[in-house]
């Protein structure tokens, strides 16, 4: 245990944690018994006794209370030492007796002189730790003040992040609508196209039919040629004609289909681009969405962290003011 380490005085039970946990029990008080006993164990073992090591082998004790046994160990520990079995004293002569004498004053005095620097060098970091808590205890509520500050920061980024979500959403809910307006568009224009479709096979039919009727008649002509060469001349040039007549009717009504074909397509393709045009609104609107969403997540879990670091510094900051008490 070093000297920074303030353990609690003997009789004294340790603060407990805060808020309802259980507190624990107070610590035997220490004699001037439980002192000697430890002294003594350091100074058989060949160390040099002094206020820390004495603590370290008992574990306990205020090192106010353990100098001031200690001082009455080192009074009486010349008159202990001649009752220790084993260890009398010889018959001295006077001189080298009143040497020893001084050697053991003058040891006596020193130790007195370490006990009380040690003292002071702890009362004066007493006095530092204590300088450095009232420090600390301004950082943590310029701390608190800046967390409170960040927090509504945060609080108006969040509120700005919804209003842009919302925003967001209305804008795809605009785009779908009109996604599924163009939809149903090029659902009624491929109606249309197969309607045509149907119409141009009808009279593709029907240019079929009328090829036969031709092919039918000509045959019917060729055959009526070796009865009648004028008559048959007179009919083919008539079937000739109805046959011009009818390839350029067809050939009409294959211009008007064509036309109505190609501005079929025409409108097609216009309604394709439009589709993918919507597409990717739809697509940049779902994106800037998702976007608005993290921002939305990342917003509200530094407002979490904040929270947690302000009630951290709070509980800190009690606890500290609780021990300082």
């Amino acid at each position: 245990m070093t000297e920074t380490d303030e353990p609690q005085d003997e009789g004294e039970a340790a603060p407990g944690p805060a808020y309802g946990t259980t507190r624990t029990p107070r610590s035997p008080r220490l004699t001037r018994e439980d002192v000697f006993e430890a002294a003594d164990v350091v100074l058989m073992a060949g160390g040099r006794v002094t206020i820390d090591r004495v603590r370290g082998t008992l574990g306990r004790g205020s090192p106010n209370t353990i100098q001031e046994h200690l001082e009455s160990w080192w009074s009486r520990l010349g008159s202990r030492l001649k009752d220790v079995p084993g260890r009398e004293f010889p018959d001295l002569p006077d001189a080298v007796a009143e040497a020893l004498q001084g050697l053991w004053t003058t040891a006596l005095e020193s130790a007195y002189a370490a006990i009380e620097g040690k003292a002071a060098t702890r009362e004066t970091e007493l006095n530092e730790r204590e300088r450095a808590i009232g420090l600390r205890e301004a950082h943590l509520v310029e701390q608190t003040q800046s967390a409170t500050s960040h927090s509504a920061a945060l609080e108006e980024s969040l509120a700005l992040a919804r209003e842009q979500l919302a925003a967001a959403n209305q804008r795809a809910e605009r785009l779908e609508n009109l996604l599924q307006a163009r939809e149903t568009d090029i659902e009624r224009l491929r109606a249309r196209d197969e309607a045509l479709e149907d119409e141009a096979r009808e009279l593709r039919h029907k240019l079929d039919a009328a090829t036969d009727a031709f092919k039918t008649e000509r045959a019917r002509l060729d055959e009526r040629h070796a009865a009648n060469e004028s008559r048959w001349l007179l009919e083919i040039d008539r079937g000739r004609q109805a046959a011009k007549d009818v390839a350029k009717d067809h050939e009409r009504q294959l211009k008007e289909l064509r036309g109505l074909i190609t501005q079929a397509q025409a409108q097609r393709d216009e309604l394709k681009r439009d589709l993918q045009e919507a597409r990717a609104d739809l697509r940049t609107a779902l994106s800037s969405r998702a976007q608005a969403q993290k921002r939305l997540a990342a917003v509200m879990l530094k407002a979490v962290k904040a929270a947690r670091t302000a009630r951290s510094k709070t509980a800190a900051r009690t606890a500290s003011g609780k021990r300082r008490r």
